[in-house]
């Protein structure tokens, strides 16, 4: 048996690699049309506002984000599943609100994440992404026109401003943070930025703490190269936790830590939940 094994394992992460590349292959076909037509509208609205008009860019911009959403949930996020041969499925520990906005606070892990969030977050739907991954090909360099909210984690001082400014007439339906800031490197929970939780009590809005489990076995960020076909990721969206709607600015700080507190304890829950589950079945 464990000469099979040895037999087996080249062939196991071929299979991976190949996998990987076709996905890779996928993104590019979709990517390069998707770029070329949310730019084409972006540079025409920026023109617009540089001559006065700024709600054509705004315009520009919520119709790049209804182009962006349609072609990852759809086609992208989509495709990924079945090149990959992952599966995902989606709970909710109670009815959630989805006509109401809500800040979405999940654990990250692995790229797999975000294909699950696309798939199981009803639209409209925004990320709040870091500021770097605009370096990335394709993905990246679409974040800015399809109306994503970037921020500089470099300087602290500066995330949460442009956090907090991002105003509710532009950014619409559910607002996604990974509140590790970064992927974890071995699964377990890093710990959370305030970002979402400013963001949260600014602009009165519920958290929904979000665990998702099962990515990390799919695709982990530190053997990035190591897909396993047949994986299942899980989304477990848990109770919304209401945000006071009067507070002391001088109270802020205890607040937000009570507010990241309560997300953590959920996800960290509903984590071991969904592990507990996986091993029983």
């Amino acid at each position: 048996m464990d000469g099979e094994n040895r037999l087996l394992a080249p062939l196991k992460v071929a299979e991976g690699w190949l996998r990987v590349g076709v996905g890779l292959l996928w993104t590019t076909v979709l990517g390069i049309p998707l770029l070329a037509f949310i730019y084409s509208r972006y540079v025409v609205g920026l023109v617009c506002s540089v001559f006065g008009r700024p709600d054509l860019l705004d315009g520009a911009v919520d119709r790049n984000v209804q182009t962006f959403e349609m072609v990852s949930r759809d086609y992208w996020a989509r495709g990924i599943f079945v090149i990959t041969r992952m599966s995902f499925c989606a709970r909710e520990e109670t009815h959630i609100e989805w006509k109401r906005t809500h800040v979405i606070c999940a654990n990250h892990t692995s790229v797999f994440d975000i294909f699950a969030l696309m798939s199981a977050v009803p639209v409209p739907v925004r990320f709040v992404a870091k500021q770097e991954l605009e370096k990335w090909p394709i993905i990246g360099w679409s974040l800015r026109p399809s109306g994503q909210v970037l921020v500089n984690r470099a300087d602290r001082a500066e995330a949460i401003r442009s956090i907090s400014e991002a105003a509710l007439s532009d950014v619409r339906g559910q607002i996604i943070f990974f509140v590790e800031g970064t992927r974890s490197p071995d699964g377990s929970l890093l710990p959370f930025k305030k970002g979402a939780f400013h963001f949260a009590l600014a602009n009165q809005l519920p958290l929904l703490p979000t665990a998702i489990g099962g990515a990390h076995t799919a695709l982990s960020r530190r053997a990035w190269w190591k897909l396993n076909p047949g994986s299942e990721i899980q989304v477990d969206f848990c109770r919304p936790i209401e945000v006071p709607h009067a507070w002391d600015e001088k109270d802020r700080a205890h607040l937000i830590e009570h507010l990241r507190e309560q997300t953590r304890h959920a996800i960290s829950e509903a984590l071991d939940r969904s592990e507990a589950e996986r091993r029983a079945a």
